[in-house]
């Protein structure tokens, strides 16, 4: 096996990718890529000029799904460095959790949080936790639950994505919400470590309790494959960048396309 050690090199990203079914969904690898990476790439891509566009699109697409979530109890599930429980505490969310299974990236989220000195701050707690350990140690149930890139790689079965989802429904109220935002493909190219389709995320959803309310799709496949991997000037990738999400979003033929999908579901009623 490919030893996980975070690098940002080409050659080494390609032999991670070979070998991703071994080492993606290992925690010591996320904990190397904590360490060995910087800024955003330590969850996200190489490219931190590609990163930074990647996370304006994630944000306008939450919200678009969401419509808002103040004053409403929230888990961010595979947080990584808290890019995302920040975003939530700072739009006015009563309390938002932030849960990881490596060590490294939930020390680097606490950091980068407190850094921050915004009174939203208050509202954030990380812990460690797997998903498919599930929840229970939290002590507490959410309103709506955000799930971002997380089982794609933590799951490596559709029998480990039941219990993952399972384990999400357990936590959400009845009628909360859970939002899906992850690389869903069968294609070998595409796919992380899980290879099911999206029909069959939705039906182990299904029979979690959790039903579709909407679905949506970010992340131009060929651009991301061109821009992702280096960085180059803000100026020249996000004209690229907005005219692929542009693509997208007035071509839904074009889904398969989409690197990322969105599924937003509702726990029914226990």
């Amino acid at each position: 096996m490919t030893k996980p050690t975070g690098s940002t090199g080409f050659l080494q990203l390609i032999r991670e990718r070979r070998t991703r079914d071994a080492i993606y969904h290992a925690k010591d690898y996320w904990d190397a890529r904590a360490t060995a990476r910087t800024g955003l790439s330590r969850s996200l891509w190489p490219s931190n000029t590609y990163n930074a566009l990647w996370d304006e699109r994630q944000r306008d697409l939450i919200t678009r799904a969401l419509g808002g979530w103040s004053e409403h109890r929230m888990l961010d599930v595979g947080c990584g460095t808290g890019r995302m429980t920040r975003f939530l505490a700072s739009r006015g969310a009563k309390s938002v959790t932030g849960v990881d299974f490596s060590e490294a990236t939930v020390a680097s989220a606490r950091a980068e949080t407190a850094e921050a000195e915004e009174p939203w701050v208050l509202q954030t707690r990380f812990e460690t936790a797997d998903v498919l350990a599930g929840f229970s140690h939290l002590g507490a149930s959410f309103d709506d639950v955000l799930v971002l890139g997380c089982l794609s790689v933590a799951c490596q079965t559709a029998s480990d994505l039941e219990v993952s989802f399972r384990n999400i429904a357990n936590v959400v109220c009845a009628g909360g919400r859970v939002l899906v935002l992850e690389p869903i493909h069968r294609s070998p190219l595409l796919r992380r470590v899980l290879d099911l389709g999206i029909e069959e995320w939705v039906s182990l959803a299904n029979r979690a309790g959790l039903e579709l309310a909407k679905a949506d799709r970010m992340g131009f496949v060929p651009v991301r494959l061109v821009c992702s991997v280096r960085d180059v000037p803000e100026a020249l990738v996000r004209p690229i960048f907005a005219a692929g999400e542009n693509v997208l979003d007035r071509a839904p033929f074009l889904a398969p396309l989409s690197d990322y999908k969105l599924l937003l579901f509702r726990r029914s009623a226990r």
